[in-house]
């Protein structure tokens, strides 16, 4: 059969607590950095692909858009909440620039191939920028 468990009255130990929130926000961040990451490579992989296979994209094309705006925009938000208000507009741009919903231009000339390969440059460079900061 089950024994009542008996609780006691234990003192709050103060360091204990916050070496334990201390850890549980080092591990929200580690997480969020990391999916961030992940969003920015799965843009990345979108765009090279879309340049990469740019005759056979017609077909693909909204999951290529869906691909590359999912992580321009959770770029956007980190942006947002780290106060840089100048990534965010930029990325928020590109997420207008490549919405499945309403396209702004399609898969079929050269001059949006020269579009979607620049496009890669902010990207790329967040990639950059975000571990320039984390290494400081």
């Amino acid at each position: 059969m089950f024994t009542p468990i008996e609780w006691k009255e234990i003192p709050l130990d103060e360091a204990r607590w916050q070496a334990w929130a201390a850890k549980g926000r080092a591990q929200d961040l580690q997480l969020s950095a990391t999916a961030l990451k992940a969003a920015k490579w799965a843009a990345i992989g979108g765009m090279l692909a879309a340049v990469g296979f740019w005759s056979h994209l017609a077909s693909f094309d909204v999951v290529a858009r869906f691909v590359v705006t999912a992580g321009t925009m959770g770029v956007m938000f980190q942006a947002f909440q780290t106060r840089h208000y100048a990534v965010a507009i930029l990325f928020g741009a590109l997420a207008l620039l490549y919405n499945p919903v309403a396209p702004v231009f399609g898969f079929s000339g050269g001059w949006q191939r020269a579009v979607v390969a620049a496009s890669l440059v902010p990207v790329v460079a967040s990639l950059a920028w975000r571990n320039a900061r984390t290494a400081s």
